[in-house]
């Protein structure tokens, strides 16, 4: 069976290794070399033309859409921080929407999943999640400058533990809510945003798509560019929702406490296809990396960057990025652009010793991936059901969304298959995804060594009827192999 081709998918360890704070842009490696194996996108039909703009274009706009309307509310400070390190290139644009909230507790369920809560208390499946024996004490990712005197310093609401707040701080730039626009520009490493402040939004729902349709048109169109890249920062739960108290509604991204919406997968989707589309698709948010989302984003994006794990706390590593960027910029294609935010991001875990992933996807390529994986299915739906649950569990899994490692799910059941039809096209499913859909994978730590760069709905126990909503489902197979898989 074909595996992973370490130059094909470009995981040069120069590029990995390149530390983020060098100030000489130029001492870190291009990536021009590792990319020259990567096939161009498919690019099923041309994105539509801009309007007429009395701007330059330049060659890349990048878009930022962060909804800190919840427990994340300070992190969009701390990540604009990181973005003005080292700021755009002379060619980029780089523009945010960001949204921030006072005091919100948390609106995600409490239990088990898989998250180490180092406070002390057992794994909870996300660092904005309650914990589950300290119901009182405030998610790890919950910051909020009015509820402990400093980072370190003791909780006032559990005298004697220490609380994990960020500092409190009187500076203006950085002490606002509501709804704001900013271009960003370099300041070095001030604590203070230096970004041009474009408007000031006051209320806006963040978690209603039109409001990212919204955004993309208006960056498209103030800020033109050859080439434009989409990151959607917020919570996220693949395909899947959580539960604002109410009846649940399935959900993927983007979620906004003060109105209680969220981005569905369906809906994300749609926006970026109503924007005119994207280069790049990226999610700064958990559990993104699935099938069933980039497959919703075909039509509107040719590649897609996001996590198949949840993220850890920081997130994206923006200097991290950026640097790469930087040091690129003579060779930004949208394949180098995804491996600078993909390299960046396995590069900043690994120097922190933080088990992470993060992958880069060739949408363009879905349309032939669900015809494959259609007939993949169809044969495996006539193999031992046993043996294919078996393959089901022993798979890397993540955490909280039944979503677990395609790839390794597939060699798992290569290895047992007593079929020799289901064996052939595993191998063919196989080197279509390495040729023509992975485009670049970067993870760390062991329990992501199986971790291959996409994600699937695999649940253990029982179909989720919602799930058929999805295009995925509604043009494929898959839905119908997962009721097989789970009927008992």
């Amino acid at each position: 069976m074909k595996r992973f081709n370490i130059s094909k998918l470009l995981l040069a360890s120069a590029f990995l290794t390149a530390p983020a704070a060098a100030q000489d842009f130029d001492s870190l490696p291009s990536v021009k070399d590792i990319v020259s194996q990567a096939k161009a996108a498919e690019v099923s039909a041309p994105l539509p033309a801009l309007p007429p703009d009395t701007r330059a274009a330049k060659e890349w706009t990048i878009m930022v859409f962060m909804n800190g309307k919840n427990n994340l509310s300070d992190y969009v400070i701390k990540d604009m921080n990181e973005m003005e390190k080292y700021g755009p290139s002379e060619n980029i644009n780089l523009v945010t929407q960001a949204a921030r909230l006072k005091y919100t507790p948390s609106a995600y369920p409490s239990g088990g999943g898989g998250y180490y809560d180092p406070i002390g208390g057992p794994t909870v499946p996300h660092p904005g999640w309650p914990d589950p024996v300290w119901p009182g004490f405030q998610p790890m990712m919950l910051q909020n400058p009015t509820r402990g005197a400093s980072a370190g310093g003791l909780n006032s609401d559990w005298p004697g533990l220490r609380t994990m707040i960020l500092p409190a701080t009187s500076d203006a730039s950085t002490d606002w809510t509501g709804v704001r626009r900013y271009l960003v520009t370099a300041d070095g490493d001030k604590a203070a945003l230096s970004s041009t402040l474009l408007a000031d939004m006051g209320v806006v729902d963040m978690g209603d798509y039109k409001q990212l349709v919204e955004f993309g048109k208006w960056a498209k169109k103030n800020y033109p560019a050859r080439k434009y890249m989409l990151i959607v920062w917020n919570h996220g739960d693949g395909w899947k929702t959580k539960s604002f108290g109410r009846p649940s509604t399935f959900k993927g991204i983007s979620y906004d406490d003060e109105t209680g919406n969220g981005i569905t997968t369906v809906q994300l989707g749609a926006a970026v296809r109503e924007m005119g589309g994207v280069d790049i698709y990226a999610s700064d948010a958990c559990l993104m990396q699935m099938a069933e989302v980039a497959y919703e984003l075909k039509d509107g994006a040719k590649i897609t960057v996001g996590s198949e794990e949840t993220e850890p706390g920081d997130g994206w590593a923006y200097d991290y990025f950026l640097s790469r960027v930087h040091a690129n910029k003579a060779n930004l294609t949208p394949e180098v652009m995804a491996a600078a935010a993909v390299q960046g991001y396995k590069a900043f875990y690994k120097e922190k010793g933080i088990s992470a992933t993060q992958s880069a996807l060739k949408t363009s390529s879905m349309a032939g991936f669900r015809s494959v994986m259609d007939q993949w299915a169809a044969l495996a739906m006539k193999e031992d059901k046993a043996m294919i649950k078996e393959a089901l569990n022993a798979s890397t899994s993540f955490s909280g969304v039944d979503s677990r490692d395609l790839i390794h799910f597939m060699e798992l059941v290569h290895a047992k298959a007593a079929s020799g039809a289901l064996k052939a096209k595993t191998v063919t499913a196989m080197n279509y995804i390495y040729d023509h859909v992975i485009l670049d994978n970067g993870v760390t730590g062991d329990n992501f060594a199986k971790a291959y760069g996409i994600g699937v709905y695999l649940p253990a126990y029982s179909y989720e009827t919602p799930y058929g909503n999805l295009a995925w489902s509604k043009e494929g197979q898959w839905d119908e192999f997962m009721q097989w898989v789970t009927a008992k």
